[in-house]
């Protein structure tokens, strides 16, 4: 018999066997058991999560000989047929290749013969949204009035390119991410059943990979079980999936949050000569920046969530001591923009390393930004002609100095006006100073200049 790659052979039988849809399988199993079956259910989702397997379950619960039943026997020959993909009456089409209207006139034709042996006509419909839309308008009628055998189930990544008058005819059920803690207490029942010599570290680094998708994390412990011989260590992940060592990339990130741009370089050299692509190291590094983001807004036991034990959390929480959610923000922006720039540029390798001296130099750039907007609003509160933003300050006695009014009260002496031109002066001149005695200001200074110029002109 060849061989089965896990992705197939572990593939949920029943409701209770799917993972991180419990929602979905609780909702139908009640359907089905007080007999309100929906003629059309939309499913949608991210890839590999279990929205065809939930699909094909739907389909056996419907048609096995016991049923309808939350809980199909997987013994009859409905229910094996529908496994394997073989019954007359369960038809799996493949949006993407019949996405004319000659396969929907097809498919109205056979709408309207009853089911050679099964209590209903099952379609399933993948990726439904490449259907196109005289398609989708072919079908509208059929799917509003459909036959009372017939059933239809629609399966989609991408819920926004599929017509609301679709939708609207359909149930629609939403599947999510898979949490990275049943990923992983997935991968250890499937390890410790096929008897694969396994450690933690290594499946909580495939379940990340895998990025809530159960299908494309069994399919990474194919290919390192493949490497090893059966041998899921840490080191082999690291080795097959080309992740690159996650204390590296620790490091990386904790000297970009330092403003460390010497450390930061070095780290992303490292880790591009140990043979980590670019877009992967950057993925990396915004996924932990990410994480950082949630402590930070969450709190510590936000940690879990995402795999983190005690003291990765408090080592995150240490690093990111003193830093503001929108500088985070920032730097994760910086991140994911270039990651999508790295997946199209001819020299990725150099383009990560400017994206990361850019990361590590973002605290700077703040403090910058931080003394324009002080210097701008003191522009706004000061005379308007009090200040010219040029590299030198105007001269006093350029300003015209207005006469003071008469004190209309007794008591305490009134400031006059020249004083407090004079004190608003000299609050400006000071921060001036301090704005320009910035070191990295020195290189920026034309540039901002230039602005800082056409902005006090216009405030004349």
């Amino acid at each position: 018999m060849s061989y089965q790659v896990l992705a197939r052979k572990w593939r949920p039988k029943t409701f209770d066997e799917t993972v991180g849809q419990e929602h979905v399988a609780q909702a139908l199993k009640n359907a089905i058991s007080k007999g309100r079956i929906g003629h059309a259910y939309l499913f949608h989702g991210p890839r590999g999560v279990g929205k065809t397997t939930m699909a094909r379950i739907l389909a056996k619960a419907l048609n096995c000989v016991k049923g309808p039943t939350p809980e199909p026997c997987q013994e009859c020959a409905s229910c094996k047929e529908i496994a394997s993909s073989s019954s007359m009456d369960v038809a799996e089409i493949d949006g993407a290749s019949n996405r004319g209207i000659d396969a929907i006139r097809q498919l109205r034709e056979g709408v309207a013969f009853s089911p050679a042996r099964d209590r209903f006509k099952v379609y399933i419909i993948d990726e439904v949204h490449m259907l196109t839309t005289e398609a989708f308008n072919a079908l509208l009628k059929t799917l509003e009035e459909p036959p009372p055998h017939v059933v239809f189930i629609f399966a989609t990544t991408e819920r926004h390119k599929v017509p609301a008058t679709i939708l609207s005819r359909c149930q629609v059920f939403e599947f999510r991410r898979i949490a990275l803690k049943d990923l992983v207490q997935r991968l250890v029942y499937v390890c410790k059943t096929e008897g694969f010599d396994y450690d933690d570290d290594a499946l909580l680094l495939i379940a990340r990979e895998a990025d809530g998708s159960l299908r494309d994390a069994l399919s990474l412990l194919d290919q390192v079980v493949a490497y090893s011989f059966g041998k899921v260590t840490h080191d082999i992940a690291i080795e097959v999936l080309k992740s690159g060592s996650r204390d590296l990339t620790q490091q990386t990130f904790f000297a970009i949050l330092r403003n460390d741009v010497q450390g930061a370089l070095r780290g992303c050299v490292e880790s591009l000569s140990s043979g980590m692509p670019a877009r992967v190291l950057l993925r990396d590094l915004s996924r932990l920046c990410a994480d950082c983001l949630k402590l930070v807004v969450l709190g510590k036991d936000a940690g879990r969530d995402f795999g983190w034990t005690e003291q990765e959390t408090s080592a995150l929480l240490k690093a990111c001591e003193g830093k503001t959610p929108e500088y985070l923000a920032t730097v994760l922006h910086c991140l994911v923009k270039g990651a999508d720039e790295t997946q199209d540029s001819k020299s990725p390798d150099l383009l990560v390393q400017a994206i990361v001296v850019r990361a590590a130099s973002l605290l700077s750039i703040v403090e910058i930004q931080d003394l324009v907007a002080r210097v701008e609003d003191m522009v706004e509160k000061g005379d308007k002609g009090g200040i010219r933003m040029g590299l030198a300050p105007p001269s006093r006695a350029q300003v015209e100095v207005p006469k003071a009014p008469e004190p209309k009260t007794f008591g305490e002496p009134q400031q006059t006006a020249v004083s407090k031109q004079q004190s608003v002066q000299d609050a400006q001149e000071a921060l001036l100073s301090r704005f320009k005695a910035h070191p990295v200001v020195e290189k920026a200074i034309k540039v901002f200049d230039a602005e800082i110029v056409q902005v006090s002109e216009q405030r004349k």
